[in-house]
This record gives C-alpha cells, sequence and structure tokens, in this order.
C-alpha cells in the first residue's frame, strides 16, 4: 500500500516537472503570463459553454450502455456514476479511474457495471485512435512529419489493428463469441461471468450508435480546443482538428502521469508546432482546457465521491442502541 500511494505521489511530481519544464522553456522566448493576459474572453466562454455538450454526450452514452444491460435505470444512478468516475479519473494515469464508476451502486451488478464502463471507454479510445492515424497520416503526406516510409512500419500494423478492432466492435455477437472462447479456462470464476454479462443483448445498431456519440463527444473537444486557441492567436480549423486528434492520439499511447499532466501539454506544444502556432497560447489553451473539462466535472464528483464513502462507513448506533447496551 505504502509503495502504491508514493507511485501515485511520484506520477503526480512527474506531471508537474513536466509543466514546469515546459513553462521554462517556452518563457525564454515568449512570456506564458502575457499571452494569458491578452485572452479573449467571448472565446473562452464559448468554450466553457461547450462543457455542457460535453457532458451531455457523456451522459447519454453512458445511459444508454446501462440501459441495455439493467432495467429501470435512474437519472441519479447514471450521473452519480459518470460524475464520480470524473472525480476518480483526474488523479490516475490515462484516466483509469473513470472505471471506478461501478462503485456507485448499490443494487447493481459491479462487475457487469465494470464490463459496460470498458465498452464505453474501448468506444473512446477507438474513435481517438482512428482519428490520430488519420491525422498523423495526413502530417506526413503534407510532409511536416517523417516521411512516408520511415513511418510505414508503424501505420501498417495500426492500420490493420485497427479494422480488426472496428470489426469486432461492429459484430458484438462475433465478439461475445471470441471472448468466450478465450476466457473459456476462466469462466467458472463468478465476476468473470458477471463482466462478461454486460456485452449480452448488444447488437450492431447498439455499438454503431455507441461509436458515434463517442465521435460527437471528441468533436466536441476538438472545437473546445479551437475556441480557446482563437482566444489567444489565429489558428486555422483544419490545423487544430490534426494537432489535436494527433495529440490526444499520442496522449493516450503515454499514460504516464496523473491525469495526463504535462504530457498533454507537450504533445499539444509539439503537434500545434508545426503549424508555427504560438508554444505559450497552446500551453495556456491546454492547461485552461484541463480546468474545464477535467477539474470542474471532478470537483462536481467529489460530492458522490462522498456519498459512496458515507455508505461504505458502519452507521453510528442509535441513541436507543445505545440505551440498550448501557
Amino acid at each position: 500500500m505504502r509503495t502504491h500511494r508514493w507511485l501515485h505521489w511520484l506520477k503526480l511530481l512527474i506531471g508537474l516537472g513536466l509543466i514546469g519544464w515546459l513553462y521554462l522553456e517556452i518563457d525564454r522566448r515568449e512570456s506564458v503570463w502575457q499571452v494569458l493576459m491578452s485572452i479573449r474572453p467571448d472565446y473562452l466562454l464559448l468554450s466553457g459553454l461547450l462543457l455542457v455538450p460535453n457532458l451531455l454526450l457523456a451522459y447519454g452514452k453512458w445511459r444508454y450502455l446501462l440501459s441495455r444491460r439493467f432495467q429501470n435505470i435512474t437519472f441519479g444512478e447514471a450521473w452519480g456514476s459518470l460524475l464520480l468516475g470524473y472525480a476518480l479519473g483526474v488523479i490516475t494515469p490515462g484516466r483509469l479511474g473513470e472505471l471506478g464508476r461501478a462503485l456507485y451502486f448499490e443494487e447493481r451488478d459491479k462487475m457487469a457495471v465494470t464490463g459496460l464502463n470498458l465498452l464505453d471507454k474501448a468506444a473512446n479510445q477507438m474513435v481517438f485512435f482512428t482519428l490520430g492515424v488519420i491525422a498523423c497520416l495526413v502530417l506526413i503526406l503534407r510532409g511536416k512529419l517523417w516521411s512516408l516510409p520511415q513511418a510505414l512500419p508503424v501505420l501498417i500494423p495500426g492500420g490493420l489493428l485497427l479494422a480488426l478492432l472496428w470489426t469486432m466492435l461492429f459484430n458484438p455477437r462475433r465478439s461475445r463469441w471470441w471472448l468466450y472462447r478465450l476466457t473459456r479456462r476462466w469462466r467458472h470464476l463468478p465476476w468473470l461471468r458477471s463482466l462478461l454479462s454486460a456485452y449480452q443483448g448488444l447488437a450492431p445498431r447498439d455499438t454503431v450508435f455507441i461509436a458515434a456519440l463517442s465521435l460527437a463527444w471528441i468533436l466536441v473537444i476538438v472545437l473546445q480546443y479551437h475556441l480557446l486557441m482563437q482566444a489567444f492567436t489565429d489558428v486555422s480549423p483544419v490545423a487544430s482538428f490534426l494537432a489535436v486528434t494527433a495529440a490526444l492520439f499520442v496522449k493516450t499511447l503515454l499514460p504516464l502521469t496523473f491525469g495526463d499532466l504535462g504530457i498533454r501539454e507537450g504533445t499539444l506544444v509539439f503537434f500545434y508546432a508545426l503549424f508555427q502556432v504560438s508554444p505559450a497560447a497552446v500551453l495556456n489553451a491546454s492547461l485552461i482546457i484541463f480546468l474545464i473539462n477535467f477539474c470542474l466535472p471532478a470537483l462536481a464528483g467529489l460530492y458522490y465521491l462522498w456519498q459512496v464513502r458515507l455508505r461504505r462507513e458502519p452507521a453510528a448506533p442509535s441513541t436507543e442502541e445505545m440505551l440498550e447496551i448501557e
């Protein structure tokens, strides 16, 4: 337990160290603070308001998944577990803590909820990966990254893997069959049966709808980044789309720090630099996005985390029980 705690602190320090290093490197060429003071409030407000559709899309997808497996899912269950996931995810590398949404449920099969949570995250990651690979390929063809022959050893296996994953996503029955085949040795374990039960009843139209919601959610995030970049400097929508999707793809491959702090900012600075965009503007925009999209929902999620902790604490004896004990 102590080693685990030190590992968490180490990842937090690495993230803060990366932010500090980026700040010092960029500030030597242009003042990060002066660029921040030049922000246009209207674009900042628009980007902040997009948190509403961002959360609504995430909520809609999560509730849809829950309703495929459970009956009578309430708004409170779906919304509370979603925000609890934000609270847990902001302090874990790659936001893996989001897989703790099942903790919010009292009367549902927690392993089945975790299975749905895995499917939710997998759909997001597949869209991230697909858009990121496309963005990197476009940047390569435009001569902004490596040459095509250098990139082919990575692009070909990556493209084949993505094709396989999308085929599995759009064929849930076949995917279930493979999952059961791969896990038949351990199928007697109750938790594994519960986990796999999350995928029962899913039809191709369900997975297509889930992927569409994931795509819409990610496009909202890209738009938020673009609006915040516009708050500091002029950037074309195409440049923002390519830089943000490529950066978020690479960032996902490097889950080294809490909330991806430092990794996200560094990759965004790198890819926006391919379009001669101010690194100070990118650093400021990325940190503001972190506050809007991660810290604000995580703060709201602390309420639901507190609720979960209250449920787990042993109830205090009533006055009558105390008198009986005496």
